[in-house]
């Protein structure tokens, strides 16, 4: 009897612990395979996330089915409120009475089945030295070099309580000297380690070369670990190249382009 007593309670204490890791990881996974999202990245942009997966449909015939939905804004990464959009050149903010709503600045905007975290961020032009010299001693390049671009955003991407450091150092579209190369670098700096995110290196003042700057942070799947939004602007094309990055395994890989 008394065998049987336990075989029971551990068979509950069983079933308690599978319940926990269905609630802690099943619904969480089953919630992420039903997010339905289309984000749209300035003028840039098209990207459709849905089953985890993402597609770019920046060229897509289907893009004029997009106009007239009602999408939640963002400028500047501040959230504007929700708005109908409509695309000629560029895209169109109306309210629901159809007035125009006046814009400038960056925008991020989304029509999907949940919400997606996009969260405000600052730069501010605190470099570190050390971590810059080793990037540059890495790829061979002068450190007497000039800076066309410099950045510095401290943010908590992965929600750990603690800020990580995201820098970018550029010296792309030189006018003023002539490099002997062309360098626009993105990287992260986290307990000392440096883990790239953009890593460009030509020969020269060479002006194919990409300048990059961050246009947002932003949770997509509810992981706690944020996406980042890079754009990256050209010198004689138009319009700009925006990838956003997953941080997996120790490293940022772009998920989705618009190229």
């Amino acid at each position: 009897m008394r065998s049987k007593k336990l075989y029971i309670v551990l068979i509950v204490i069983l079933a308690l612990f599978f319940l926990i890791i269905f609630l802690s990881f099943g619904v969480k996974n089953i919630a992420q395979e039903n997010y339905q999202a289309t984000i749209l990245v300035g003028n840039t942009s098209v990207w459709n996330y849905q089953n985890k997966k993402w597609v770019n449909i920046t060229r897509s015939d289907s893009l004029q089915d997009l106009n007239w939905k009602k999408y939640t804004v963002y400028q500047n990464n501040q959230r504007l409120g929700e708005y109908f959009l409509w695309k000629d050149e560029e895209w169109y903010l109306f309210d629901q009475d159809n007035n125009a709503i006046p814009f400038e600045g960056d925008l991020l905007a989304y029509d999907a089945n949940y919400d997606l975290n996009i969260t405000p961020f600052e730069e501010n032009q605190n470099m570190d030295q050390k971590s810059i010299n080793e990037v540059l001693v890495e790829r061979n390049i002068n450190l007497d070099n000039q800076f066309t671009g410099t950045s510095h955003v401290s943010f908590d991407f992965d929600s750990d309580g603690v800020a990580e450091d995201f820098y970018i150092i550029t010296n792309a579209f030189a006018m003023d000297f002539e490099p002997e190369v062309s360098f626009s670098l993105v990287f992260m700096v986290k307990d000392e380690k440096i883990t790239m995110l953009y890593d460009s290196v030509l020969t020269g003042n060479n002006y194919n070369i990409c300048k990059p700057y961050f246009y947002s942070f932003l949770d997509v799947n509810h992981d706690h670990t944020y996406e980042i939004l890079l754009s990256c602007g050209r010198y004689s094309m138009d319009g700009q190249i925006d990838m956003l990055y997953q941080y997996k395994d120790g490293a940022f890989k772009i998920v989705i382009s618009n190229e």
